[in-house]
């Protein structure tokens, strides 16, 4: 059974629209945040230098989310990944946006980045040692 990498992320007050609610362009930040914070821990590194790790150098490649619940409160929500699959230079994950307290789902879906040169821009294999990290996860 696949691991779940868990991340905190705090929603700010600025971050509701006008109904009150996270606006549905923010959980896309939070997810963001969660996955920079899952491949610095997958390569084992204290920060996000893409210089550095090329693995980091990635864009989406797509987005399926679902809305289960509005979240009307600022304060911290879970971010949870679990990869589903791993291809030559990219990779598919589950995600669920949570509630700490009660586990109550506001957001789920899937999430697919592709790595890239960062001399061509074009797709790129992973390091073999990212991707064992990725299939060991």
């Amino acid at each position: 059974m696949p691991k779940t990498y868990t991340h905190s992320s705090t929603v700010y007050f600025d971050e509701l629209d006008g109904l009150g609610v996270l606006h549905h362009t923010r959980y896309l930040l939070h997810l963001e945040r969660a996955q920079q914070k899952f491949f610095e821990t997958l390569l084992g590194v204290p920060d996000f230098n893409a210089e550095r790790d090329e693995d980091i150098y990635v864009v989406v490649h797509s987005v399926e989310a679902r809305f289960r619940q509005p979240l009307r409160t600022p304060g911290e929500i879970v971010v949870e990944y679990t990869i589903e699959r791993i291809r030559s230079s990219g990779v598919t994950m589950r995600f669920a946006i949570r509630n700490p307290a009660d586990s109550q789902i506001y957001c789920d879906g899937t999430r697919t980045v592709c790595k890239l040169s960062a001399q061509t821009h074009q797709p790129t294999t992973w390091t073999a040692a990212f991707r064992e990290a990725m299939e060991k996860y």
